[in-house]
């Protein structure tokens, strides 16, 4: 109900149809306390997510499907594997585009974990950083500092530049594509941020 007052503006929501049209799949990447507004507004669009099977996974599982998302269940648990095995099927036979949290289900906020690099080099396929930024706004105190849109607010999600994984030969290469993702991703964040204050601030001179 929050999410249908906000007025949400999209940059580069083309790159999302693109990769979508493509057939050839790929990964959506944006951080674990941004969720709310991109599942509302890329609802009924075919993406799927990777959902934990925790309790509070179950109802985020109810809500994403009612909202027309596909999702496969898992975690980071005894589930994972599976889970990272089905998502690269889907990917790579299926062309499906997969919304992941790299830094879910349990943090470190905002830090890539291993699992985002390994399905993109498994599968073959590219990554979309999502950038979201919102005003005003609530942040919970849960670890992931979850932002959570106050009626009526504006807010802009940023499609970033796609990026590849190169084959990794070890943990350090891994380590060092993690980083770009999160590269990525922040610069999303920021750009989404930017765009936004120059629309505030030229709402403040109308005035």
């Amino acid at each position: 109900m929050i999410a249908i007052t906000v007025r949400i503006r999209a940059i580069g929501i083309e790159r999302l149809q693109e990769m979508q049209d493509s057939g050839r799949g790929g990964i959506v990447a944006l951080w674990h306390g941004a969720t709310m507004l991109p599942i509302f507004y890329c609802r009924h669009r075919g993406l799927w997510a990777i959902i934990s099977r925790s309790q509070d996974g179950e109802l985020q599982n109810r809500l994403v499907m009612s909202r027309g998302y596909r999702t496969i269940r898992g975690s980071s648990g005894s589930k994972g594997l599976r889970a990272f095995l089905e998502a690269a099927r889907r990917i790579a036979e299926e062309g499906a585009v997969i919304a992941i949290t790299p830094d879910g289900p349990r943090g470190p906020a905002k830090v890539v974990q291993p699992g985002t690099v390994l399905l993109a080099e498994r599968a073959g396929c590219p990554i979309l950083p999502l950038g979201v930024a919102c005003h005003p706004a609530w942040r919970l105190g849960s670890w992931d500092s979850h932002m959570i849109p106050k009626p009526f607010s504006k807010a802009v999600l940023v499609f970033g530049e796609p990026i590849r994984v190169e084959n990794c030969e070890s943990d350090k290469d891994r380590k060092r594509c993690a980083d770009a993702v999160a590269e990525a991703v922040n610069k999303a964040d920021a750009d989404a941020e930017a765009a936004l204050f120059a629309e505030v601030k030229r709402n403040v001179r109308a005035l």
